[in-house]
């Protein structure tokens, strides 16, 4: 079997998922040991090892925790294609790039300078949190955490936030609505004037996804919460909506949490061509995306880590009918291998 495809099948069978990565980082702290690779753990787990020789090195991100449901995942192979038992997902967002990655340095005794990230809670956007960066060196940086075909870069990214707002009222026994106050009608006038769905030209989504109240049907209910998020890939539009939800509901009490920043690179820039000329000389199709979903890349972006997400091959991640291809497994290490020999940006 496939060095990649091996350690991907050992790795999925260990659970982990967010808040739960202690088999992943004991997995990989003795994987470094093994190659003896030096390493720092900070506080929440999240791994940075390296490698320095006489070349600015290049960072290889890729996150140790999965969704649920993630545990007791059972792998098997058919037809070339990895799959799970379909009771739960598979992993391979992003294990199959932690594979890839694991077996692209095992065959690359002569690399470059690189350093490996391997983050925690990468799911809820938390793990790197409040990593310490001055630890790394790089100035660019990887990850392959898109759920899109091998040969995709990932351009911009948005800026994303939470937002939650508590309504309250007065508790009373429907027969009596006088004597209560109904903590939904003013939630309900102010969620009517929410524009959800897509706006600007695309470019901004905006959508409430829980909403939660009451205690019983003949109840006038006194608390009511609505939990959304905002997501637009210019920081003008992103803040100017966080404005406008702030107006909205004023009436309520509002918090604000799990903001990503996002990013933009240009298809001109150097780097960006380079990762199409690698591609190309590959034999893999460089596809560029505008729009995609948030990484740690975002993150990594805003410490002045200029970093590409690139895509992993990996299909209907997040769902029980999760699959990898083979083949794309392969490809995915045969693309690190390059960067580690290569290392254009050294």
């Amino acid at each position: 079997m496939y060095k990649a495809v091996s350690k991907f099948i050992e790795m999925v069978q260990i659970d982990s998922p967010s808040g739960h990565e202690q088999g992943m980082i004991e997995y990989v702290k003795n994987w470094l040991n093994k190659l003896g690779l030096g390493f720092q753990v900070d506080s929440a787990g999240n791994i940075l090892a390296k490698k320095i020789e006489n070349s600015p090195p290049i960072l290889f991100c890729a996150h140790m925790d999965t969704v649920e449901p993630g545990k007791n995942i059972k792998p098997f192979i058919k037809n070339d294609i990895i799959k799970s038992s379909g009771k739960t997902i598979l992993g391979a967002d992003n294990k199959a790039a932690i594979a890839a990655l694991m077996a692209a340095v095992e065959e690359s005794p002569n690399s470059k300078s690189f350093e490996l990230l391997f983050t925690v809670d990468e799911e809820n956007g938390n793990g790197l949190s409040k990593f310490p960066f001055d630890w790394i060196k790089s100035k660019i940086g990887f990850t392959f955490d898109s759920i899109k075909p091998i040969g995709s870069i990932i351009l911009r990214s948005p800026y994303i936030c939470l937002f939650e707002v508590e309504f309250s009222g007065k508790a009373s026994h429907s027969s009596t609505p006088e004597k209560g106050t109904n903590a939904l009608i003013p939630a309900i006038n102010a969620l009517s004037e929410v524009k959800i769905g897509k706006l600007n030209n695309g470019e901004t989504t905006i959508n409430v996804g829980l909403i939660n109240g009451g205690t019983g049907i003949n109840i006038i209910p006194d608390k009511f919460t609505l939990k959304g998020e905002i997501r637009s890939y210019q920081k003008n539009l992103f803040e100017k909506h966080i404005e406008k939800i702030k107006f909205i509901f004023k009436k309520g009490l509002l918090t604000f949490s799990g903001f990503a920043p996002g990013y933009s690179h240009k298809i001109s820039s150097d780097l960006v061509k380079q990762v199409i000329q690698m591609y190309k000389s590959l034999d893999l199709n460089p596809t560029p995306f505008t729009y995609s979903a948030v990484s740690d890349a975002n993150i990594l972006n805003s410490k002045g880590i200029k970093t590409i997400n690139l895509g992993d091959g990996v299909k209907n991640a997040h769902t029980v009918k999760e699959y990898i291809a083979v083949n794309n497994l392969l490809n995915l290490q045969k693309v690190i291998f390059y960067l580690l020999r290569k290392n254009l940006w050294g």
